[in-house]
């Protein structure tokens, strides 16, 4: 946290210096993320999407701020994940169009869209599939299966208000899970 604050003051006062700090702990793993999304042979969308994220870095230092409990590392992360999504999403439209018969009709197919939505949903059940039990089956029933507070209670023979407890401390998890893994609000 120390260091964080450290690289959040040195972005505000020295925003060259922040970046090129912030390039240097973190640079690797956002490569790593964009690589992962666009794909090894778009070596050149992937340069400019890298400077675009910590382009981003220092036009929002401002709003940043490690007191709040986020690391700026997870801030960056998902960043560089949604960054990476739209170029993903801009290269399909670039290279997706099916005719339409045998008119001079386009159809635009954005398959960035789709796996977006794919992976977010990945992301979910592992974080979910993590959770001990019983808050794991908790969470599936009020969530996923959309069952009544009285009904999870009734099932797994806890008391309502235990049940609220857990699904209010399984969504913090989660939530603190997610940032972590990349995906922000």
């Amino acid at each position: 946290m120390q260091e964080e604050q450290e690289l959040q003051r040195l972005l505000m006062e020295q925003p060259e210096q922040g970046v090129m700090e912030a390039l240097r702990r973190y640079g690797k793993t956002v490569e790593w993320i964009v690589r992962k999304i666009l794909g090894s042979n778009a070596q050149a969308e992937i340069e400019e999407c890298v400077s675009d994220i910590f382009l981003k870095l220092w036009q929002n230092a401002a709003e940043f701020d490690v007191t709040r409990g986020v690391p700026l590392a997870s801030w960056l992360y998902g960043i560089a994940r949604h960054t990476a999504l739209d170029y993903r999403r801009k290269q399909k439209r670039q290279q997706e169009q099916i005719p339409l018969l045998e008119t001079d009709l386009q159809l635009e197919v954005d398959l960035g869209d789709a796996l977006a939505r794919a992976q977010n949903a990945e992301i979910v059940r592992s974080v979910v599939d993590a959770l001990p039990p019983p808050d794991r089956e908790i969470f599936i029933c009020r969530y996923f299966l959309e069952m009544p507070v009285k009904a999870i209670a009734e099932r797994l023979k806890l008391t309502p208000k235990q049940v609220e407890n857990k699904l209010y401390r399984g969504k913090g998890l989660l939530q603190k899970q997610l940032l972590e893994k990349g995906v922000v609000r």
